[in-house]
């Protein structure tokens, strides 16, 4: 049974377990997972990046769900959606999204995309003009077939995977995961609940993540064949950026200085260029960076600040 969102909120202020409804839709061969939060006005979807899931909107989405209706669902391949072999081309994720809007009865909505989330809500914008109402590229800003987004893949100073030492206990795999991604952040029930969404426990205590490494390679992949048109958006957009890409996920000098040199040398001339190219090409674009926190962890550290600019562009008409 789900609660109001006014009820959630003040769970959520007590640091009880957040509530909302939990439920699958089953059409075109696929069964997708998503969670509804409720609330009042226009519905706002949240679309989760590569290994994620929807948990780890959940404080977030308790926020947001005082003026708007909030969903989040797993993308094909990750938390409790299905997977397919190599179905996981922008094309068809697109067709997912469009087919959860038409499973829930759905006219219109806003669409928030994190990381590459953005291609999703790029292209359903463009296809699907009449039922997009606004856009929120939340650090999602940055057209992934670019060159240079390549070149920050392969240098990486230390590898997004987790090796088999990694691997061998739940608590072990938390540990890289908290170090890896969210160095710069306090463990936190949405970490915690996003981490056992994207994991299963084998009969050995060993730790398997969702979705396996195969498939996290092939959507990567891609994902990196999209290229975005803005020109062709009609609806207006949000594009959140935060200012350090990456915080180094271990304190050793070494490693610390290599990611230093990357974001000097890469990826700040690399956000720059797809900045300057969101503000060019959409036709209606209000951007915002966030004062604190890095790709991953802005969501966490400038929350207040993240809520505060989504309600007003979000509210404005």
């Amino acid at each position: 049974m789900s609660i109001s969102c006014q009820q959630q909120q003040q769970q959520n202020q007590m640091g009880t377990k957040p509530h909302y409804t939990e439920d699958f839709i089953h059409a075109n061969g696929i069964k997708l997972h998503y969670l509804d939060w409720g609330g009042p006005g226009q519905t706002l979807i949240l679309i989760h990046g590569l290994g994620d899931s929807p948990y780890i909107f959940q404080d977030l989405a308790a926020s947001l769900c005082k003026n708007f209706r909030i969903i989040a669902y797993s993308r094909r391949g990750h938390c409790k959606s299905e997977a397919t072999d190599m179905l996981y081309d922008n094309s068809t994720l697109v067709s997912d999204l469009k087919l959860l809007l038409d499973s829930l009865n759905i006219s219109k909505a806003s669409l928030l995309g994190w990381s590459m989330g953005g291609n999703e809500i790029t292209e359903f914008a463009i296809r699907y003009p009449e039922r997009t109402n606004k856009l929120i590229y939340f650090e999602s800003g940055y057209d992934l077939s670019d060159v240079a987004f390549n070149n920050i893949v392969k240098t990486i100073p230390k590898s997004p995977l987790p090796d088999s030492s990694d691997l061998e206990t739940f608590d072990a795999y938390r540990k890289w995961y908290h170090n890896y991604w969210f160095a710069d952040v306090d463990w936190n029930p949405a970490l915690e609940a996003n981490l056992k969404a994207t994991t299963r426990i084998n009969p050995d205590s060993t730790v398997s993540i969702i979705p396996s490494d195969h498939i996290f390679k092939i959507i990567l992949e891609t994902a990196k064949s999209y290229h975005r048109d803005y020109k062709m958006i009609q609806a207006p957009a949000l594009a959140i950026y935060s200012k350090p890409f990456f915080v180094p996920p271990v304190k050793n000098e070494n490693i610390v200085s290599a990611y230093g040199e990357m974001e000097k040398n890469i990826i700040n001339p690399w956000r720059l260029r797809n900045m300057n190219q969101i503000r060019a090409e959409l036709k209606n674009i209000t951007i915002k960076e966030m004062p604190i926190g890095s790709h991953t962890s802005l969501l966490f550290l400038s929350r207040d600040s993240i809520i505060e600019c989504i309600d007003s562009f979000l509210l404005k008409e």
